[in-house]
């Protein structure tokens, strides 16, 4: 018996309020478990007609290794900007990832595969947030990493 994905607490359009990403990269589409300051759970289902399939691979498609790790950041950002909101921190910031460590793709991913992010803080401190994050298929480990993201202002971030 696999995950129950049926259970959602936030829907595709609620995602949209927490960060800035559209489609074709929302890669977030339902989340099932946020527990403030620790981690959440969320899921996307992978469609044949998703975009980056005709190119990768036409004939073969696979889900690309760096789409995981985008969606555990997505993941991240989502459980940062409510724990954030919850604490009174009401800002207009983005996430932005700073550095991704112990990367390992173990599954690759197929159209009709759903899949789940696990996704936990495993410490906050000023702008910085440190993740560690796992993608499973079918409850198999898919890819896992460790991330940090910075929460900076979205108005002159690259100057």
């Amino acid at each position: 018996m696999g995950y129950e994905f049926n259970k959602i607490i936030m829907n595709v359009e609620e995602i949209k309020k927490c960060i800035p990403h559209r489609s074709p990269l929302l890669l977030i589409e339902a989340v099932h478990e946020l527990n403030i300051d620790k981690n959440i759970i969320t899921s996307k289902l992978l469609t044949s007609d998703e975009p980056v399939f005709a190119g990768h691979f036409p004939n073969n498609p696979i889900y690309p290794g760096v789409y995981y790790l985008e969606a555990i950041a997505q993941s991240g950002a989502i459980l940062s900007h409510i724990s954030r909101s919850e604490k009174g921190i009401k800002d207009d910031n983005l996430g932005v990832l700073t550095s991704v460590d112990e990367v390992r793709f173990r599954r690759p991913g197929f159209p009709g595969d759903q899949i789940r992010y696990s996704v936990a803080i495993e410490k906050m401190r000023g702008p910085f947030v440190w993740l560690k994050g796992m993608a499973y298929i079918n409850e198999e480990i898919s890819v896992e990493c460790k991330m940090s993201i910075a929460i900076s202002p979205k108005k002159g971030l690259f100057k």
